[in-house]
């Protein structure tokens, strides 16, 4: 009986440690699944905007801060808080300030009362926040408008209605920058917005 009782027992545990196997294998397959899904299912249109974009005020579905070219020029002041810092009939300019005393100033251009081309100038702290800048945004001006490529000093951009996007480094000695253009396909813009 003693016997019987010690094949039973290891039986029962057999079966319970295969179960156990079965179910963590089970387990880990639809943890897989789960993760290739996923990464599956995120595509360009995925942007995620957080810290340093965030701060910048950069949206998932618009060029700038909200405004896309081709908007209404007054989508410009209705979106941007605060007094332009200057404007007159081609352009408004705004300015954003960052709690570390970096600063961001984007010039709206316009034609015809529509956004034509936006300029922005990235005002940096040092050789790290500009190479930390460019970490954030490359990879989100990419999931916007596709690969990018060297060209005009920088890193190059071609959006899916022909428009350009531009990222480049303008430090010089100890003022660290970075300009960021946005320009119609064609490039057809005033001589001041390129």
């Amino acid at each position: 009986m003693n016997r019987y009782f010690t094949v039973v027992v290891s039986f029962v545990l057999l079966f319970s440690f295969d179960s156990c196997q079965n179910q963590q294998k089970a387990d880990s397959q639809k943890g897989d699944s789960t993760t290739v899904t996923s990464s599956v299912t995120e595509t360009a249109t995925d942007i995620v905007t957080t810290g340093r974009l965030a701060d910048l005020g950069l949206t998932t579905s618009s060029d700038w801060r909200g405004i896309n070219l081709g908007d209404d020029f007054g989508k410009v002041k209705a979106t941007e808080k605060g007094e332009a810092f200057e404007s007159d009939a081609t352009h408004s300019g705004y300015t954003v300030e960052f709690k570390n005393l970096e600063s961001a100033d984007m010039l709206y251009y316009q034609a015809n009362q529509k956004v034509s081309a936006i300029n922005v100038d990235l005002f940096l702290n040092s050789r790290q926040s500009v190479t930390d800048y460019q970490k954030d945004l490359a990879p989100y001006f990419t999931a916007r408008y596709g690969a990018s490529k060297p060209g005009n000093g920088g890193t190059v951009w071609t959006g899916p209605k022909g428009e350009t996007i531009i990222l480049k480094d303008v430090s010089k000695g100890k003022d660290f920058g970075l300009k960021i253009k946005i320009l119609p396909a064609g490039g057809a813009v005033t001589a001041s917005a390129k």
